[in-house]
C-alpha cells in the first residue's frame, strides 16, 4: 500500500505486479481492499492499481468534488502522478460510472474498459434515491453489514469480509449523501459508444441492485460484450475473482 499528492488529495493505493497498467476503481460504501481478490490473481505482465476513492478509505482531502466528473477528474490526476499516459480502466459499481467518465473525457488514454455490475447510464432511478436510507446505513453498523452482504451473497463471511465492512462503513457521510444526486445527475447514454474503446460488461445473475435490464442497457451504450456471472450477486470481484480475472485479461489481451 502506499499514498502519492495527486490534486487535491493523497490518494492511498493498493498495487500489485508490473507492466501494463490496470486501473482498478471500487464501488460506493467500499475502498481499495475489494481489489484484493483480484490484484492477487493478476498474472504477470500487469500492473494493478487500485486507489481509494475521495471520501472513501484512507484517501484524504477536501470534503467536497463528489460528482462523476469531479471523480473522473480525481483518477485521472491519480494517473498523471504516476505517469501513466495509457490504461485499462476496470470499474465495480460507483467505480465503473468513475471509469465511464473518466473514458468519456479521455479516450485516447484508455486501451479498454471494463464496467462489473455497472452504474445506470440513462440516470439512477428515482428509488433509489433516498437520503435517509443512506443515513440510516452509516448510524447502525449491523445495519450497514445487512445491507452490504445482500449486495455479495456469496461472499465468505470470514475476516476478510469483515474488514470489507470496517472499512466501507468508515466513509465519509458527505460522500455517502452526494452520491445520490451524482449517479442521478450523471447520463451519458450513447455517447459512451462513440468513443470506440473495447469495452466488457459483467454482472451477476443475482445482483439486486445494477444487474438484469440495467446491465443489458449499460452494454449496449458501451456497444459492449456482456457476460453474465451464474450465481453471483453485485460483487463479482469478491464472489467470483477466478471467472473475473480470467474475463479482464482476455479482454485486455484482445485490446490494440
Amino acid at each position: 500500500m502506499a499514498t502519492i499528492a495527486a490534486g487535491d488529495l493523497q490518494v492511498h493505493y493498493r498495487e500489485h505486479g508490473s507492466g501494463t497498467p490496470v486501473l482498478l476503481i471500487h464501488g460506493n460504501w467500499a475502498s481499495s481492499a475489494w481489489w484484493e481478490p483480484v490484484l492477487a490473481r493478476l498474472p504477470s505482465g500487469w500492473r494493478g492499481l487500485a486507489p481509494d476513492l475521495r471520501g472513501r478509505g484512507q484517501t484524504t482531502g477536501p470534503d467536497s468534488g463528489y460528482t462523476l466528473p469531479e471523480l473522473a477528474a480525481d483518477l485521472w490526476a491519480f494517473a498523471d502522478a504516476l505517469g501513466l499516459d495509457r490504461v485499462h480502466l476496470v470499474g465495480h459499481s460507483l467505480g465503473s460510472a468513475v471509469a465511464m467518465q473518466a473514458l468519456l473525457d479521455a479516450p485516447p488514454r484508455v486501451a479498454s474498459l471494463t464496467a462489473i455490475a455497472p452504474a445506470w447510464v440513462d440516470g439512477m432511478p428515482a428509488a433509489y434515491n433516498v437520503p435517509a436510507s443512506q443515513q440510516a446505513l452509516k448510524a447502525d453498523r449491523a445495519l450497514f453489514a445487512e445491507a452490504l452482504k445482500a449486495l455479495a451473497p456469496t461472499a465468505p463471511a470470514d475476516a476478510f469480509w469483515e474488514r470489507l465492512v470496517a472499512e466501507g462503513h468508515e466513509q465519509r457521510l458527505t460522500a455517502t449523501l452526494a452520491n445520490l444526486p451524482a449517479l442521478v445527475a450523471w447520463q451519458p447514454g450513447d455517447r459512451l459508444g462513440e468513443t470506440g474503446v473495447p469495452a466488457l460488461v459483467i454482472d451477476g445473475e443475482l445482483d439486486p441492485l445494477t444487474g438484469g435490464a440495467n446491465a443489458e442497457r449499460a452494454a449496449a451504450a458501451l456497444r459492449a460484450r456482456h457476460v453474465v456471472l451464474p450465481g453471483i450477486g453485485h460483487s463479482p470481484i469478491i464472489e467470483a475473482p477466478d471467472q473475473t480475472v480470467a474475463l479482464l485479461v482476455a479482454g485486455w489481451l484482445a485490446a490494440p
